[in-house]
């Protein structure tokens, strides 16, 4: 024990009075502050975007009379957490309009981010993204010469000649090793959680705190990693320099070319098809004239041509009726009836018209939305597959895990997805819950305005931890994986090295 520990101490001190341990610490801290200053800022912007947004909403809300007005929004807090691990928080919506008889639709959701992409990838460096590349370039830099260097150096057959076992050895060098890279890890991150939190919009709470210790953890095990993988090298091959140029070889291999390739290919040779847009398009067009037919068939055995011809003058005097939809090629299967002066019509029959035909077009815009979640669920299985193929690499394991903890994975953003459709049947309920369809105040205020003030309010809540745990569980354990494989296939390659 006394002999490992003595090895731990030596590598540790000859690590830590290198001058490679001083401009590593240096570059990390500042890349890393540097990072945390532009993602705060960053942060600050989006949320205050989001409070003003929140604002117009409710100034919006009182301008609605009628019930066929309604037009609740679902908005995306954004994410403390995104401030170190930016992941899908700004690339996908943050906004989403809500419509009964509009189908819900990724693509037509409002986006964040800025629309200069050199600046979007700019604002995409995060302190993760400095770990991953920086650090682990570091860790390789620290563990390139750990056997071959002293090989060529002589030291390492004057330890051996020594009553030294092999075991105790490496074990040691890789203790000592890690260990000297850890305080320039829990530095780094430590003044990064300490700008973020100096921000007055930063409101960290216990559970985000415990995310960032559990972050600090998965770091730690992802530099431990980077220097095995430098120390197996450094069995490996007899000379440092080789060691060095194939180090950094499959290092760019796996934090950085890796990714990019497998996202390639299965965008290049997807191995689920994905419907065209425009055939999606078309088939929702063909449910807007379906619906059209189906309402028709019935007005007519009601007597009817279409819905206004339900309305019944009972006075004199000139009427404007006046109809605005959209066209069948959009989404949307909205339409909106004017009646001037509707207080020399008799509405009655036309009320109980639309309280057919208003759930009758949300039936078909339901349709109209599974189609194009058919579509998106193709498309994420085509990512998951590029995603499980890239978390081959500890780099883009590690990346996973992060981003499953923070709450800023994929995940995270299609549970923001499938948490407006929920928010939207909601609405749908509150509206059949007052019989809202064939109520005069659909189309006409003259007898009072519609009331919204119990209308369900969107509230987007994160993952708690152990979900959290849960989502990153599997790449938490391929990092621990890579480290078991990396430490016994330098144990017992060093245990047959020839050091002559």
């Amino acid at each position: 024990m006394t002999t490992l520990w003595l090895i731990i101490q030596r590598e540790f001190v000859s690590n830590v009075l290198t001058s490679r341990f001083m401009i590593g610490f240096v570059v990390c801290l500042m890349s890393t502050a540097a990072a945390i200053f532009v993602q705060v800022a960053d942060y600050e912007k989006r949320l205050s975007a989001y409070h003003t947004a929140l604002q117009e909403h409710q100034e919006e809300k009182r301008t609605w009379d009628l019930y066929s007005q309604i037009n609740p929004k679902a908005h995306r807090k954004p994410n403390p957490l995104s401030i170190f691990n930016v992941g899908t928080e700004k690339s996908g919506a943050d906004m989403v309009s809500i419509e009964p008889a509009t189908p819900i639709w990724e693509k037509e959701a409002q986006k964040q981010g800025s629309d200069n992409p050199f600046l979007s990838i700019f604002l995409s460096i995060d302190v993760i993204f400095v770990f991953k590349i920086v650090l682990s370039a570091l860790a390789i830099l620290f563990a390139y010469n750990t056997i071959s260097g002293e090989r060529e150096d002589g030291t390492l057959k004057l330890v051996l000649s020594n009553p030294v076992p092999r075991d105790a050895l490496v074990l040691g060098k890789y203790l000592g090793g890690v260990l000297s890279l850890f305080p320039i890890v829990v530095m780094s991150f430590t003044v990064g959680i300490v700008i973020a939190y100096a921000s007055p919009a930063t409101d960290f709470y216990v559970g985000d705190l415990l995310r960032l210790v559990v972050v600090l953890v998965v770091s730690l095990l992802y530099v431990s990693i980077c220097y095995l993988l430098g120390m197996l090298l450094s069995v490996w091959t007899k000379e440092a320099a080789t060691t060095l140029i194939l180090s950094m070889f499959i290092w760019g291999l796996l934090t950085i070319v890796h990714s990019n390739i497998a996202t390639f290919a299965v965008e290049k040779f997807p191995p689920h098809k994905l419907q065209p847009e425009k055939e999606a398009l078309q088939q929702i067009e063909q449910l807007w004239e379906d619906f059209k037919d189906e309402r028709d068939a019935q007005l007519g055995e009601w007597g009817y041509k279409y819905p206004t011809s339900a309305l019944s003058q009972i006075a004199d005097g000139p009427l404007t009726l006046s109809i605005r939809m959209r066209s069948p090629g959009e989404l949307g299967f909205q339409e909106f009836y004017e009646i001037k002066p509707i207080s020399i019509v008799d509405v009655s029959k036309f009320q109980e018209v639309l309280g057919y035909q208003e759930p009758l077009r949300i039936d078909y815009t339901n349709d109209a939305e599974e189609i194009l979640k058919r579509r998106e669920d193709v498309g994420e299985r085509n990512r998951q597959l590029g995603r499980n193929i890239s978390r081959l690499s500890f780099a883009d394991a590690y990346r996973f895990a992060i981003g499953a903890i923070t709450g800023t994975d994929r995940k995270s953003y299609n549970d923001f997805i499938r948490a407006t459709r929920n928010y939207k049947r909601q609405v749908v309920d509150y509206l059949t819950s007052k019989n809202a369809f064939s109520a005069r105040a659909w189309f006409s205020s003259d007898k009072g305005r519609a009331e919204f003030a119990d209308l369900p309010t969107f509230r987007h809540r994160y993952n708690a931890l152990s979900e959290s745990l849960s989502r990153a569980a599997g790449d938490i354990f391929i990092l621990l994986a890579w480290n078991i494989v990396l430490f016994m296939g330098t144990y017992l390659s060093f245990l047959r090295y020839d050091i002559s």
